[in-house]
């Protein structure tokens, strides 16, 4: 069991300098991870076209939750377990399963951050009027070039060499979630971090109805939600992307050949593109699906938009870029990475990498529910 409510030293000073808003917890094997405290929110606070009632993030198996626990930093792992420790180099190239593990393994309520969670704390930022920055061109931001964090290679700000990762938590208060210091550091750029709880197979979403991070990946439901595509299979040089991908329900155009009868690989091949998450459309056929099933993804940040004719609602605003394969299984990623430039931001979203992927500039991020 974690040990959470020990006022030791370490902790006592943490909640005392952030006023509570952070704090320490500590992992079946004692390791310590700097979290900050979440309080439970309603849609309707957000806006109420996406609905009412208490934000999924913080139920629970339909048990509603008063806070959720976020680490402060993108995880180091040590020992097998990720840690959320200030100034340390975030850790990358983990595929998604060990990512995964490496969060639950650290004992009851520990989970790795989810979709859900994700969603919650990017709605809650554009609902108070601040995108947080972050290290989005090789150790600097890209909007404001002045703001850095400490380069894990030495590397200088903006040259393109090198790796570019920062330090976690190293960058100004702009790079956290509330722009201050008792905020959630590098949520964009810096490593793009894996989402457990969302993925879709084929261009069918699947993810549980709420933040149950303990149901089994083989018991999310389906959604009867789809990333369609606006061009076929393209050019496998690269040369051409194929088109964007749509909401809606239903596929008319795969980016590339369908998952065969019993789950062959069929490798990574062309995608579908949205240079802004907010521009992604929707297809007239995703207007059929019920008004619950439309909020739900707007809860999840999934769609800008409720129906394929009106613009965007205020979430629309949020930064980032969306990529998807709509073929095969993919996971979700998250944020955008040192390189990511204008296509990081909170609501950047990668579905278009299998769960195998190990890439030098993806990590991940722990969390915690009592």
């Amino acid at each position: 069991m974690p040990v959470i409510f020990t006022k030791d030293s370490l902790r006592a000073s943490v909640e005392a300098a952030s006023g509570g808003k952070q704090t320490v917890l500590y992992d079946d094997k004692g390791y310590p991870s700097y979290m900050t405290i979440v309080p439970k929110f309603n849609i309707e606070d957000i806006d109420a076209i996406m609905g009412s009632g208490v934000h999924p993030a913080f139920i629970v198996g339909g048990v509603t939750k008063s806070q959720i626990f976020i680490a402060t930093n993108p995880a180091i792992v040590s020992d097998g377990r990720a840690c959320s420790i200030p100034g340390q180099a975030p850790k990358v190239s983990i595929d998604f399963d060990a990512a995964k593990a490496a969060c639950t393994s650290k004992g009851q309520g520990w989970h790795m951050m989810t979709a859900w969670e994700w969603a919650a704390i990017a709605l809650w930022c554009l609902k108070n009027g601040f995108q947080p920055r972050g290290n989005t061109n090789w150790r600097r931001s890209h909007e404001q070039t002045h703001e850095t964090g400490g380069a894990t290679d030495g590397g200088v700000p903006g040259a393109a060499s090198g790796e570019g990762r920062t330090f976690a938590g190293s960058g100004p208060a702009s790079w956290r979630h509330d722009n201050t210091y008792q905020g959630i550091a590098d949520l964009v750029g810096n490593i793009a971090e894996w989402n457990d709880g969302l993925k879709i197979v084929d261009g069918r979403l699947y993810f549980p109805v709420d933040n149950n991070f303990t149901q089994a990946e083989g018991s999310w439901p389906a959604s009867s939600v789809y990333l369609d595509a606006t061009v076929g299979p393209g050019d496998r040089s690269g040369a051409a992307q194929p088109g964007a991908p749509v909401l809606s329900s239903g596929i008319t155009k795969y980016n590339e050949t369908p998952t065969p009868a019993g789950g062959s690989d069929v490798g990574d091949f062309d995608y579908g593109y949205v240079a802004k998450w907010k521009d992604m459309t929707a297809a007239v056929a995703y207007d059929s699906l019920s008004l619950s099933v439309r909020q739900q993804m707007a809860q999840l940040m999934i769609a800008p938009k409720l129906t394929a004719a009106v613009a965007a609602f205020f979430a629309g605003a949020a930064k980032g870029a969306i990529y998807a394969r709509n073929y095969g299984e993919r996971l979700a990623i998250r944020g955008g990475s040192w390189y990511s430039g204008a296509g990081a931001g909170l609501a950047y979203l990668g579905l278009d990498n299998r769960r195998s992927l190990v890439d030098g500039t993806v990590g991940l991020r722990p969390a915690f529910i009592l």
